[in-house]
């Protein structure tokens, strides 16, 4: 029982450690956080994409703008 509890107060005060936010990106848990992995990046790349071509006609005329620039 002891060794159980020394283990729990162990993991108790690494887990803070690991877990900070402060660090941006750097931490070994951090890499979770969807700012931090490729995976989330391209939700959020995936989100603004579909809110500007919600409809057939808005698609359309993105891409006819985007060749009139051209």
């Amino acid at each position: 029982m002891k060794k159980f509890i020394c283990v729990l107060i162990f993991l108790t005060y690494q887990s803070p450690i690991f877990a900070d936010e402060n660090k941006g990106c750097d931490g070994i848990l951090a890499k979770l956080k969807k700012e931090c992995n490729i995976v989330g990046k391209s939700l959020d790349k995936m989100k603004d994409f579909s809110s500007k071509n919600k409809t057939i006609d808005q698609s359309l005329e993105n891409i006819k703008d985007k060749l009139k620039k051209k």
